[in-house]
Parts: structure tokens; C-alpha cells; sequence
């Protein structure tokens, strides 16, 4: 793995740099997330990817768009899916963002990390984050494949063998805020950090919302969480208070689409925020990542960014309150 230490000196000289830009009025992207594949091994009951068929690009073209991507100077790379391990030249494509100096994370299932494979994964990223939702019982069920609990946690144990940074990612749904405290309690020592969002999408549909009591008392026990150790709870503590008004449709609009964060779908299309879909700026490999960003009067699609209701995500509204208190929440980013 390159060394983290220096890079995280290096985010947070940018992160700085990015929050006087945004104070002054002239943002610039700090986090860019690469969706680089819509195929996927599970069947999560709240993500549409594995049903999309979506193409993608093949290495050369998938290249040229982490290269625009990057020039833009974001601090974070971030690689997504679908399911990312499933693309052969993931570490290929890892090690080009990562000539650029950014942090280079992914988000994955777990399931198909082999141990053949955790020394290049290693090599290639700073950190990997875990997708689990609870447990056995609980997270099979919403991953619509039987073993999948299994095989995340056989990954994380091979990852954190192989001396890669791991977190988890949690989904809070009403299927597991019960049994959220306990679950995150017994991931204390299994992995470095913790994240946490809202079931989506915003406004929340009746059966994605958790009871009031329920949501309160996973609320409160992760503020307290957080207060007792910021750094395993990797979101900013304004987030966490926000899941109260996400659940009750009441949430505010915080949002730096485009400015803060920017997104690539499978075909190497620019989108604003990973939060929509239909966002499209347009094809980075027709037309620069820069030139896309601020050509916005020719676009109608921005309009789309000022008519969204807003979302809840840790890659969207967590970066943007970052920016708001970067000297005490921007290290989120990136588990430190």
C-alpha cells in the first residue's frame, strides 16, 4: 500500500486549499466517485445497478477518464460499482488515480476478495470499504444472496491480513436499526472505522422509515459513538443528526453537486453527484471533465441539480459539511 501518512498530509493541504476556494466562492471538485461497472453478484434489495446492464468501458478509455477526473486536482478517488472487484483491471485503473496523489478508496461487497488477489489490492488502494448491514440474518436478506454476510467478513479478515485500511459501510434501514448498536459493537475490533447513512431514496417512501423510537434510540447511541470515538464513526456528527429529519421527509438541502463532488457512470459520463442518475454533464471522452463543469448554461441537465429535493449521503452531504468545519470533520473522509 502507498504511504498513507504522506498522502493524508498531502488531502489535507488540499482540503485546506479546497475550503478557501469554497469560502471565496470558487469551489473545485475534492471527491470523485467512478462507478466502473453496473455488474454486481448480489441482488441488494435497495440498489437498482444489478438490474441496469449498463456498458462500460474497456481499460484504454477507462484510463482517459481517471486521467480527466483527476486533473481537476480532487483529493479522493474513489471506485464503485455495481461491483467493482468484478472488472479484471480494477488495479490497473486503482493505480492511475493513484499517480495522481489522491487517496484511492473502493466500496465493495467483500464477497469475491481472494487471497491470490489481497497483495495487488493492497498495493493498489489506500482503503477499502465493506459493505455490511447487520448481522447474518439481517444482511443476507437485504443482499438477496444467502452467504454473502459469510464471505464480507471472510474479506474484511483477509484485508486487514494483508495490512489494508477496511471499514464498513452501513445502509440504516428500517430491516436493521434495531439491531444497528449491537452491530456496530461487534465490529469495533474488526475494522478501523465505521460509515452510516440513510436509506434511499429522499424523500423517504412510508417502508423505508424506521419507527420514531427506533430511529431515536440508533440516533442517540450514534452520537454517543461518535463523541467517544470520532475517528471509528467516519461520518461528521451534523450528519448523524440528520437522519431524523431525512426519516420524517423534513431534511435540508445541502448541496455542492458538481462543485465539491462529481460522479462517472460505467460509459465514462460525468455526472454531477452519485446521487442521480440522470444528472449527465456530458461524455468525458468527448469533451474535457473541466470544460463539462463550466459549460453549465449550455446544459440543461443543471437544472435538474436545482430542482433535486436533496439526498443524505456520505459522498454528498457529508463532503459538504466537511468543507463547512474542515479542520474538525474533513479527516471523515478518509477514516484517519
Amino acid at each position: 500500500m502507498g504511504d498513507i501518512t504522506m498522502k493524508s498530509s498531502k488531502l489535507i493541504s488540499k482540503t485546506l486549499a479546497g475550503f478557501l476556494k469554497f469560502r471565496v466562492g470558487r469551489p473545485r471538485p475534492l471527491f470523485a466517485t467512478y462507478d466502473v461497472t453496473s455488474r454486481c453478484n448480489m441482488k441488494c434489495a435497495y440498489c437498482g445497478w444489478w438490474k441496469t446492464n449498463t456498458p462500460e468501458l474497456p481499460t484504454r478509455e477507462a484510463l482517459i477518464v481517471i486521467d480527466e477526473a483527476c486533473r481537476l486536482g480532487v483529493s479522493f478517488f474513489n471506485f464503485c460499482g455495481g461491483e467493482p472487484m468484478m472488472r479484471k483491471d480494477l488495479v490497473t485503473l486503482a493505480k492511475r488515480a493513484a499517480s495522481y496523489g489522491c487517496i484511492v478508496g473502493m466500496n465493495t461487497n467483500g464477497t469475491l476478495l481472494r487471497n491470490n488477489r489481497i497483495s495487488e489490492i493492497a498495493d493498489a488502494f489506500d482503503i477499502v470499504v465493506v459493505s455490511l448491514d447487520g448481522p447474518r440474518e439481517v444482511h443476507d436478506k437485504g443482499r438477496g444472496v444467502q452467504g454473502s454476510f459469510d464471505g464480507a467478513v471472510e474479506g474484511i479478515r483477509l484485508l486487514r491480513a494483508g495490512g489494508v485500511r477496511v471499514g464498513v459501510s452501513i445502509v440504516m434501514s428500517p430491516w436493521n436499526v434495531k439491531t444497528l448498536p449491537e452491530f456496530v459493537e461487534w465490529l469495533r475490533n474488526r475494522v478501523a472505522f465505521v460509515t452510516i447513512q440513510p436509506i434511499h431514496p429522499y424523500p423517504p417512501p412510508p417502508q423505508n422509515r424506521p419507527s420514531p423510537k427506533e430511529a431515536l434510540k440508533a440516533i442517540d447511541f450514534l452520537l454517543r459513538l461518535k463523541r467517544e470515538n470520532p475517528k471509528f464513526l467516519s461520518v461528521p456528527t451534523d450528519f448523524v443528526k440528520g437522519f431524523k429529519p431525512f426519516f420524517d421527509g423534513k431534511a435540508p438541502k445541502i448541496c455542492h453537486a458538481g462543485e465539491l463532488y462529481i460522479a462517472i457512470d460505467p460509459m465514462g459520463r460525468l455526472k454531477a453527484c452519485a446521487a442521480r442518475t440522470d444528472v449527465v454533464l456530458g461524455n468525458i471522452l468527448k469533451r474535457s471533465a473541466s470544460e463539462l463543469l463550466k459549460k453549465r448554461t449550455e446544459n440543461p441537465n443543471w437544472s435538474k441539480v436545482s430542482r433535486c429535493k436533496g439526498c443524505w449521503l456520505d459522498c454528498t452531504v457529508g463532503v459538504s459539511m466537511s468543507m463547512m468545519k474542515p479542520l474538525k470533520e474533513a479527516i471523515h473522509l478518509i477514516g484517519l
